[in-house]
């Protein structure tokens, strides 16, 4: 499904409506994609130790987080992939902090989701960085049907909060994996600062490249980081622009992803008004809710899990 090209100041006057209305638009273009809702879940597979400077992140070597270095091993992995099986959950991602891959490092996660893929069957989507075509194709044929790049914000904005990388390396990295054969994963983070010109940035974004799975990630501050100290967010907001995500880019899955802990009782309001998945278990560096609670809301809202 496409849909018409959006420009920033038609996203900011779009976001502006009656959050009513904005709601009952994005459900019924998500509805459109069937009544369920779809779980994902993460797995950290390399933490820490990342030489980038994004100020939100626990795992950057810049900042006095306590995080420390480590790399899962395959029995590892597997374990968390028979529990996402076990539970209901369809699409496992695994992340590596850090730029990017060398070769060893990229022929290791292969090696991994190639047996993730044979033994388990879930549907693997990938998050390793900045990569090139010929190591996106690596993944493709290990069993990787998508690939994970967050813009993070608008292009306008991001210079705030990173320095060591830019947002057209990650549109690159979204081209490139486009190229490969994968499908695209790519979101943003509220709550750094910035302001709705940017989010609408980003939507248009997201809207031109025609992702296919947007995860839409609150910020929680984290103790070391520049970000540490950040004001929480409003939920009417995140309602508002999770709706408008939906509007803009009607082919893709808008999944409340990390932070949505925050809303409360508005991650139902979200689930009737456009949301049409949810990250679940544990994140990155912070706690997440359980696939039986999630299962719980979904079906308290009378709509069952997704298997897309």
């Amino acid at each position: 499904m496409t849909g018409m090209t959006w420009d920033v100041e038609s996203l900011l006057d779009l976001s502006r409506g009656k959050l009513k209305d904005l709601l009952e638009r994005a459900d019924s273009i998500r509805r459109m994609s069937g009544d369920g809702i779809e779980l994902c879940s993460i797995v950290n597979a390399r933490t820490g130790g990342c030489s980038e400077d994004c100020a939100f992140c626990a795992q950057s070597v810049r900042w006095n987080t306590g995080c420390r270095s480590s790399f899962l091993s395959l029995d590892e992995v597997m374990s968390v992939a028979r529990r996402c099986r076990d539970s209901g959950i369809h699409r496992l991602s695994l992340v590596t902090s850090g730029r990017t891959l060398n070769d060893r490092e990229l022929d290791r996660l292969c090696g991994i989701y190639e047996a993730v893929s044979n033994e388990v069957g879930l549907s693997l989507c990938g998050s390793h960085g900045l990569l090139e075509e010929g190591q996106l194709k690596k993944l493709a044929s290990a069993g990787v049907s998508r690939y994970h790049c967050n813009l993070e914000t608008g292009p306008g904005f991001f210079p705030s909060i990173c320095t060591t990388h830019g947002i057209e390396e990650k549109l690159h990295t979204l081209g490139a994996a486009r190229a490969a054969g994968l499908d695209l994963c790519s979101g943003g983070l509220f709550g750094m600062g910035e302001a709705d010109r940017d989010r609408a940035e980003m939507t248009a974004l997201l809207s031109n490249i025609e992702v296919d799975s947007i995860p839409l990630n609150i910020l929680m501050p984290i103790e070391g980081t520049p970000l540490a100290g950040a004001a929480p967010l409003d939920p009417e907001t995140v309602l508002r622009w999770g709706a408008v995500m939906q509007i803009a880019v009607p082919g893709a899955t808008v999944r409340y992803a990390g932070g949505r802990s925050i809303l409360g009782d508005a991650v139902s309001m979200g689930l009737i008004g456009g949301i049409g998945g949810l990250l679940t278990g544990d994140y990155l560096t912070t706690t997440g809710s359980s696939a039986k609670d999630d299962v719980e809301l979904i079906e308290s809202l009378g709509m069952k899990p997704s298997q897309r």
